[in-house]
């Protein structure tokens, strides 16, 4: 992608957060008067790159911890590497988490499993490592598969890329896991190709656009008349209030909030109807869940 195209795009996405932020904080003062609807639904817990507040992200350490926590979902993003392997990894490169600022695109998966995983991580702002060299990989979404078969995934493709949407929906068909997965992304055209080619029969999230469509048509009273072709919506903390996640649920749209990691935060989210919280500290979130009765 030129810079040029790079800009425009990332002026594009910043427009239409600020028209979902506009939108939502309007809606919120016109309609929350008088809307008390009780929700009852039942709660999850989303892992953000596995318990990455405590462990390094997106291994399969920061996965088997969460789970041991209580996660009901993995959440995870991924890439596609040089030689087409789907890399599960926050960023477009390394320099978050490993020994390398190389691309992911840019590196085959011997390259990538060459890498330290762990290197980057330090709870005490960089005095200390202590996963440096003890053997965490980045993983392949193949590999999160194999190590979790059995539990549910939250999968954003971080990039614009139909082969990412093809390779991502060949292994997930191959997996068997059309009801074990949620696909995810900002972007609307991967999201439209993934529905394309697997004929729908995954689970999707609305891309940004998407997501501020329903808002607005929401917000012009005619959330009632809108056709969404997602069954998910995750939404950015600060964008929540208990009238527009009343609305999605009476759509059909299971909501979840991001990124999530305060008690008292965790607390209000549930409390204005959210039904699934996503943070890093997932141990966090079934604490409020115990204390609420609901775990």
């Amino acid at each position: 992608m030129s810079i040029l195209k790079h800009i425009k795009l990332k002026h594009r996405l910043f427009t239409l957060s600020l028209v979902f932020i506009s939108t939502m904080v309007i809606s919120t003062m016109v309609m929350a008067k008088g809307h008390e609807k009780t929700i009852e639904v039942e709660r999850e817990v989303l892992a953000h790159r596995g318990a990455s507040g405590d462990y390094p992200q997106s291994t399969s350490l920061a996965f088997q911890m969460a789970l041991e926590q209580g996660a009901d979902i993995l959440e995870m993003d991924v890439h596609l590497s040089l030689d087409g392997h789907v890399i599960v990894n926050h960023d477009k490169d390394f320099s978050q988490t490993t020994d390398s600022d190389d691309k992911v695109a840019d590196l085959t998966l011997a390259d990538i499993k060459a890498l330290d995983a762990g290197y980057m991580f330090s709870k005490d702002g960089g005095e200390t490592y202590p996963f440096r060299a003890t053997g965490l990989e980045v993983l392949t979404l193949e590999e999160v598969i194999a190590y979790f078969p059995f539990h549910q995934l939250s999968i954003e493709m971080k990039v614009n890329d139909e082969q990412l949407a093809d390779t991502l929906w060949a292994i997930l068909d191959r997996n068997g896991l059309h009801h074990q997965a949620t696909v995810a992304s900002q972007y609307t055209k991967a999201l439209k190709h993934f529905r394309t080619v697997s004929n729908n029969s995954i689970q999707t999230s609305a891309s940004i656009s998407e997501l501020t469509g329903l808002s607005l048509a929401w917000a012009a009273g005619l959330g009632g008349i809108y056709s969404a072709n997602f069954e998910l919506a995750q939404i950015p903390y600060a964008m929540i209030s208990r009238p527009f996640l009343s609305f999605l649920q009476d759509k059909g749209i299971t909501s979840h909030v991001w990124t999530v990691n305060e008690i008292d935060k965790i607390q209000r989210a549930f409390d204005l109807g959210a039904v699934g919280v996503i943070g890093d500290y997932p141990d966090r979130i079934v604490q409020v869940l115990i204390e609420r009765g609901e775990r």
